[in-house]
């Protein structure tokens, strides 16, 4: 016969995983289900003692689920079976998971404000360096342009000016097409480091709590 304080904590903590399929919502749901039985928690208060309520142990676990979906990404991505979009969706699912679990925590709203000013700052840089991609595509097309138009109006008055400019026009364009894919590597580099700091951030401050990771059970 099932606990109803039990019941009612389980019931209500699947409720806020709709981001998980349904077998995994289950497994979840059944994991930390015997985990209070077998831990004989059968009042509302114990149990939240032990596991914070349902919502906010609910987003400790889609933290945890977001954190292992981004791993995956690496060992999946070059093979084809996801593609860079897909990627860059889950990491920054995972970036958004982590910040909310962490404020979902009191004592860590602090490392949490900190947080959210690391994400500002990677997103002013990738506004910066993205304003200047956009400007050094507008002037490899707009600045060749008007020098060869520039250097052909004086072609007969002088060829080594029209030589001149049409080989900076060429110039220009050549760096601008070394320098866009650069920035753009830059901007990829920039969000795959703050990747790899928010996943380790919520190993050391998510998985180092005293709530049980089912992962980390199974792995027992």
């Amino acid at each position: 016969m099932g606990n109803k304080a039990i019941d009612e904590y389980i019931n209500e903590f699947a409720s806020f995983l709709k981001q998980l399929d349904e077998l995994e919502r289950s497994d979840v749901s059944e994991f930390y289900r015997e985990y209070l039985i077998d831990g004989n928690f059968t009042t509302s208060d114990a149990i939240i003692n032990e596991l914070g309520t349902p919502k906010h142990l609910a987003r400790k676990v889609l933290a945890d689920y977001s954190i292992k979906m981004s791993e995956e990404n690496y060992q999946h991505v070059d093979s084809g079976d996801i593609s860079d979009n897909q990627k860059m969706k889950r990491n920054a699912n995972m970036i958004i998971m982590i910040i909310v679990a962490i404020f979902a925590t009191p004592i860590l709203i602090p490392v949490g404000l900190l947080l959210l000013g690391v994400a500002a700052i990677f997103f002013i840089l990738v506004f910066f360096f993205v304003l200047v991609a956009l400007i050094l595509a507008a002037t490899a097309i707009i600045v060749p342009i008007i020098t060869i138009v520039a250097g052909l109006a004086v072609v007969f008055q002088s060829p080594m000016t029209t030589v001149l400019y049409v080989g900076s026009a060429f110039v220009v364009l050549g760096l601008d097409l070394i320098l866009i894919p650069l920035i753009i590597s830059l901007c990829k580099w920039l969000f795959d480091m703050l990747v790899i700091f928010f996943r380790w951030v919520g190993k050391k401050l998510l998985h180092g709590r005293k709530t049980p990771v089912k992962e980390e059970q199974d792995n027992a």
